[in-house]
Order: C-alpha cells, then sequence, then structure tokens
C-alpha cells in the first residue's frame, strides 16, 4: 500500500469483494456485534480528525451509508419540520433501543445537513458533493466521537477537542456536526464539557448525542437537547426488511431473541440455529440436574454472553405470557417432552418476574469489574427455584 498499488479485499459477510486503490494504508478490525465477531476493512487515515477523538478516531470505523432505514421515516419527518421552522435545535439527542439504526441515523442527519442536492425533505440526495465526502467518511466538517480503544468511556479532553473544532469555520461553508455514540459512556466532566457549547452554540452547528440509555446522561445535558426517539419497527415491516437482507423468510422467532430490534437480528442471523441449539441444550441439562451451575455458567460466558443472555430473557418472556393467558404473536415453544417444556408449563409466574429482574440488573453489573461467571451462577440457580417452586 505504501507504493499506491491497487488492493483487492475479500471481506466475509461485508458486501462480498471490495475494491480499494490508491490508500495510504489498510487496517482489518475485528470487533464485537452482540457477541460475535465481524470483520471489517476500513480506509484509515492520518489527518487533524485523529485529535479530535485520541485513538479511536471516526476515521477507525467503516463509514456508515448515509440512506436512512424504513423505519427512520417519522423521526426524519419530525426534524425535516424542525429545520423547515428554522427551528432545529443545536444539541440532538437520538435515544431508542439497541440495534435500531440510531448511528446510521445520525449519519444520513449529517449528510443530509451537509447535502447540497437535496428537496425540502431533510434527507441526503447521494449525489452532490458533499454526499460523496460523506459517504467516503472523509466530510472534513463531520466528528464522530467513540470510546478509545484503549478506554472504557469518552474522556473530557476529547470533547473538549470536538467543542473547539465545531467552533472553528466551516471546511465547506455549510454545518459543522459532531456525533457522540455511545452518549451514555461520556465521563460526568465530559458531559459537564458539553454544558457551554451548548448554552452558547457558534451558528449552523449540530451536536448529536446517540445513546439508548439516556436515564445515564446528567439532566442539565438533557435538558438542552431536543429528543428524537428513533423507535423499533413494527414486527411486519422489520420481517420484510431482514427479509430482503437475508433473501430468505427468517424464522419469527429470531425477531422476537432480537427485542425486535432488526438490526440485532441481521447480525444474529448466521448464528441462530447454533445459538438456540447450545442454549436449549445447556438449560436442559442444568434444569434436569444433569450439569452443575459452575459448568452451566461456564459455557455461557465469552463473547457471546450479551447474546446467550437476550435468548434468555426472550424465552423466559414468552413463557410469562404463555402462563398468564397472554396472546403471543410469534410464540417461543420448546421441544415436545423436553425438561424445557415441562418447566416452561410450571413455571413459578413470581419467580419469573423475579429472575427477569435480576437478569437485567446483571446486564448492568456485568458492565462493571465484576465476576462474570458468579453473577451468570446467581442468575441460574434463580431461574431453577423458579422453575422447580411451583
Amino acid at each position: 500500500p505504501q507504493h499506491g498499488y491497487p488492493l483487492r479485499l475479500v471481506v466475509p459477510g461485508w458486501y462480498g469483494m471490495a475494491s480499494v486503490k490508491w490508500l495510504s494504508s489498510i487496517k482489518v478490525l475485528t470487533k464485537p456485534f452482540d457477541g460475535f465477531q465481524q470483520t471489517v476493512a476500513y480506509r484509515y487515515q492520518q489527518d487533524a480528525d485523529d485529535a479530535v477523538t485520541g485513538s479511536s478516531s471516526d476515521e477507525d470505523f467503516a463509514p456508515l451509508p448515509i440512506d436512512l432505514l424504513p423505519w427512520h421515516e417519522s423521526a426524519c419527518d419530525r426534524l425535516t419540520a424542525a429545520v423547515a421552522s428554522q427551528r432545529l435545535s443545536h444539541g440532538l439527542l437520538l435515544q431508542g433501543p439497541a440495534g435500531v439504526g440510531k448511528e446510521r441515523f445520525a449519519s444520513a442527519l449529517a449528510a443530509a445537513l451537509f447535502c447540497t442536492g437535496r428537496a425540502e425533505r431533510l434527507e441526503a440526495c447521494g449525489e452532490c458533493a458533499e454526499c460523496r465526502l460523506s459517504k467516503a467518511g472523509t466530510h472534513p466538517d463531520l466528528h464522530w466521537l467513540r470510546i478509545p480503544d484503549d478506554k472504557k468511556s469518552i474522556g473530557v479532553d476529547q470533547v473538549r477537542d470536538a467543542c473547539e473544532q465545531l467552533a472553528m469555520t466551516s471546511m465547506r461553508r455549510g454545518y459543522r456536526v459532531a456525533v457522540i455514540a455511545p452518549a451514555e459512556k461520556m465521563t460526568p466532566s465530559a458531559q459537564n464539557a458539553l454544558l457551554k457549547t451548548l448554552e452558547e452554540p457558534s451558528p449552523r452547528t449540530v451536536l448529536v448525542l446517540v445513546t439508548a440509555r439516556p436515564s445515564a446522561l446528567l439532566p442539565t445535558l438533557r435538558s438542552r437537547c431536543q429528543r428524537v426517539e428513533v423507535a423499533r419497527p413494527e414486527n411486519s415491516l422489520a420481517l420484510r426488511w431482514l427479509t430482503e437482507m437475508l433473501d430468505s423468510v427468517p424464522p419469527p422467532r429470531l425477531l422476537a431473541v432480537a427485542g425486535g430490534s432488526p438490526l440485532k437480528a441481521l447480525a444474529l442471523a448466521p448464528h441462530f440455529a447454533a445459538l438456540e441449539e447450545q442454549m436449549a441444550g445447556l438449560l436442559e441439562a442444568f434444569l434436569d440436574r444433569r450439569i452443575e451451575v459452575t459448568r452451566a455458567a461456564a459455557d455461557m460466558q465469552g463473547a457471546g454472553l450479551s447474546t446467550r443472555l437476550d435468548w434468555l430473557e426472550a424465552r423466559l418472556v414468552a413463557a410469562v405470557r404463555v402462563a398468564t393467558g397472554v396472546v403471543n404473536e410469534n410464540p417461543l415453544t420448546f421441544r415436545t417432552g423436553s425438561h424445557l417444556q415441562r418447566a416452561a408449563a410450571e413455571l413459578n409466574i413470581t419467580g419469573a418476574f423475579q429472575v427477569l429482574d435480576r437478569l437485567r440488573e446483571a446486564r448492568s453489573l456485568l458492565e462493571g469489574p465484576v465476576s462474570a461467571p458468579l453473577v451468570v451462577e446467581s442468575l441460574l440457580l434463580e431461574l431453577r427455584a423458579a422453575a422447580s417452586a411451583r
């Protein structure tokens, strides 16, 4: 690459063949996505944007598409009306569950603000010079703040540098946009550093905070931002989109395990059959007391722990719905005659709700410096107690 020779990369699972020419360097990034490894080839450039976000700048990630997903329409309509009435806030809080494409929406929003060829609707044309820069991930007025590779949070120095960038003159004589994702990972000092920029913004600047946990942000910060909800789509719309993406009809239970989030379901799809087999076998053996809790918890560890907890939560919720007489549009069932089927039918409802509470607490605990095996062991023991208490 240092000599400018053409390169051809084959990246499994990511748009097939990718031709890359005349790059200063190439990196291959392997990062977990909802419990599974995804390999992405991406372009890396040494430029001033590295100073904005430390070791994990916006150039460290493959450029996000600038077109909207089908369920983004309502959020786009709201912002289009705000722009038309000249009431677009300098601070936007994009909130919604994981797996609905909030960062992609932020990318599309920034591209639309930069776009010189769009119509009245806040949607990039995809053809103008600004859109070509946005597609390539090289627009000089867009800055992404993410968690540095060697850190667990977004620090105050990163935020201060980004605010300085926003205060400068636009490179393209248009908007300047900074996107912070995930915003809840900012330290309290970093969040406080944003307040001055939000209180005294420069003209034509937009600060976008992307979060699945708005309650984790300081109230003073939330109050200065316009909230934009990026919600889960209806199951029918999500299944149509998944069918188009996968070139086949996905099992309805896939979307249930993904919590109704299409992007999580898309990432999970190639591994879903293996996940079902592993978790059903593991819980069958554990509830039947053929394996100890330490063995069951150990088998759930690793990069896929979050996804295995998703599977467990979806199955538990489905069992509670059946036990309480709630109609399931896409019921999750177990193999006929299995211990899991009997346990689901005899589930203690009070105990099941307690396990669901513990499961959600476990997710928060696992983000901190705790022993993951001990957290999972405690959860499994409560699950077995709920399954045998009736």
